[in-house]
């Protein structure tokens, strides 16, 4: 893939969902009619969900905005969940789903639900490292702004600017419905300016020192959305209370495997059938059912019929 606009969102955390469900780590458990998931894939299940809402309202932006989804960056699988490009600035976005999760920053205090996260000094990190490559890549000066939505939060409280360090962009930390308004902002760039910052940021180059081949943005989301129908209510109510069938923790697709997305999944249709299988116990049961009534009623009937037609002839009867 040589276009980053072909990605879609969550796609990062989608490849990783794809690769434990084809090897069977994430599957319907028959017996128990639950689903066998480790902690790591119920969060980037919700990491998923949480990107595709900000990415339904990043739409709404139309084509006066460039709209990139979970780029690559750096080295290694790391990637920045959306980056934003208009005339009112670039900016990049980390995506929290956290809902009715009560908010607290000051500063680099960031709380959720009194329990200390370092969302914003990684956000500044991120905006600033996103700053240096597009600057590198364009021949311009780009300032990028750090934007921390949550999705569907409870109360967000604000008892000072988030950041605040020297060398510190832009931060701000927002709900997912406030997040439009914030590309309406008083221009920064010229439509030239936008032009030239989009085609250095499109390319796969500009971010990630070896980039691999993408999964198609259209394959991977109807492979998400067979998925969700497979795995989705089981993962939603692990969100409240964590499974009780789980595996040992699973590492992360190899860029092999990743590459491996885009052309072929071999292994989809098989698990998917098997998925499908594990909703059938009560079918299962029923045929057990009748095969124990044949056998234990069935039969003996044939053999004493068979018997009673053996002695007529022999009795001549």
């Amino acid at each position: 893939m040589s276009d980053l606009r072909q990605r879609v969102p969550g796609h990062s955390l989608i490849d990783m969902l794809l690769h434990q469900w084809d090897i069977g780590t994430i599957r319907l458990d028959a017996a128990t009619n639950g689903v066998v998931v480790d902690d790591k894939a119920v969060s980037w299940y919700r990491g998923v969900i949480g990107e595709r809402r900000v990415g339904t309202i990043l739409d709404s932006l139309g084509t006066s905005h460039t709209v990139l989804h979970s780029v690559p960056v750096g080295k290694g699988s790391s990637d920045i969940d959306q980056v934003v490009i208009g005339r009112a600035g670039v900016f990049t976005i980390n995506t929290k789903y956290s809902p009715g999760k009560k908010v607290w920053v000051n500063g680099y205090g960031l709380f959720v639900d009194g329990h200390k996260q370092f969302y914003v000094r990684n956000s500044a990190a991120e905006a600033r490292r996103a700053a240096d490559l597009l600057s590198e890549a364009s021949g311009l000066t780009v300032p990028v702004t750090a934007l921390i939505v949550f999705v569907d939060p409870g109360p967000i409280t604000h008892k000072g600017p988030a950041g605040g360090g020297e060398h510190d962009p832009a931060i701000r930390v927002l709900a997912d419905a406030e997040l439009f308004r914030v590309f309406m902002d008083r221009p920064q760039f010229s439509d030239e300016q936008v032009a030239r910052i989009v085609a250095a940021a499109v390319r796969p180059a500009t971010w990630h020192r070896s980039p691999a081949e993408s999964t198609a943005g259209h394959h991977i989301t109807r492979e998400f959305e067979a998925l969700e129908e497979e795995v989705g209510p089981h993962l939603a109510r692990a969100f409240v209370a964590p499974s009780k069938v789980s595996v040992p923790r699973m590492p992360a697709p190899s860029a092999r495997d990743r590459v491996g997305y885009g052309r072929a999944r071999p292994n989809a249709t098989r698990n998917r059938a098997r998925s499908a299988a594990s909703r059938r116990p009560a079918s299962r049961k029923r045929q057990s059912y009748l095969d124990r009534l044949f056998s234990g009623v069935a039969v003996p009937a044939a053999g004493l019929f068979g018997l009673w037609i053996y002695l007529n002839v022999i009795t001549g009867k």
